[in-house]
């Protein structure tokens, strides 16, 4: 039973269909061109005059979550550069690099490890007076200027469904894998005024949380 924010079960061969995988892999994955080009969307929204954005991308994730954010930002003619990381030690380095290469946003691709370094990530941003969006809400809450993604310990609850399911007998090549609907956008007024952003009335009241 996969929870998986990074892989596209299809391209990767995981599973054969979506409504029946016909593999021993089920659970819930993201649609990776959809929820990235929503975060190209709140950044331009957030940062009209962003056309350069960094892309943080932990390698060990795979190939797919990249692919289709660089895919999203040709098609909507954003200038992207990559900031490779294989471990912790490597992020100040590469994040450090894409500053010097220039960067007018930064945008965190999904990974546990980038999850866990939410909080120096947005310190970082904070001092280098950098947007950034990131799939998770303690990037926001720990200073970063925006995140969106699904809510996690709501993963958590369904994925318990599928294993209840298999343990009662069901094969996991038999249950359609889910892909969440529901997303959260958690917004920082405090760092967008220290970024001297104004955000837009639409962009707040889409807001789930906006941190004062």
């Amino acid at each position: 039973v996969a929870l998986d924010l990074e892989t596209d079960p299809l391209r990767s061969g995981l599973v054969r269909s979506l409504e029946r995988p016909r593999t021993n892999v089920t659970g819930l994955f993201l649609d990776q061109p959809a929820i990235t080009a929503k975060w190209f969307e709140l950044l331009r929204q957030a940062v009209p005059k962003a056309r350069r954005i960094n892309l943080l991308w932990e390698s060990s994730t795979g190939p797919w979550q990249l692919a289709a954010a660089k895919e999203v930002a040709q098609k909507m003619k954003f200038d992207v550069d990559t900031l490779v990381v294989r471990d912790d030690s490597e992020f100040e380095q590469e994040l450090a690099n894409g500053m010097k290469r220039g960067a007018d946003a930064l945008m965190l691709l999904s990974s546990p490890l980038v999850r866990a370094r939410s909080k120096a990530i947005a310190e970082f941003c904070t001092r280098q007076r950098l947007p950034a969006i990131s799939p998770f809400a303690e990037f926001a809450r720990a200073g970063g200027l925006m995140s969106y993604g699904p809510d996690v310990q709501d993963f958590y609850l369904r994925a318990a469904t599928f294993v209840h399911r298999i343990l009662k007998g069901a094969r996991a090549g038999d249950l359609p894998l889910l892909l969440p609907t529901q997303f959260e956008l958690v917004l920082n007024q405090s760092a967008a005024a220290a970024l001297n952003l104004e955000l837009a009335p639409a962009l707040r009241a889409a807001a789930n949380e906006l941190i004062r």
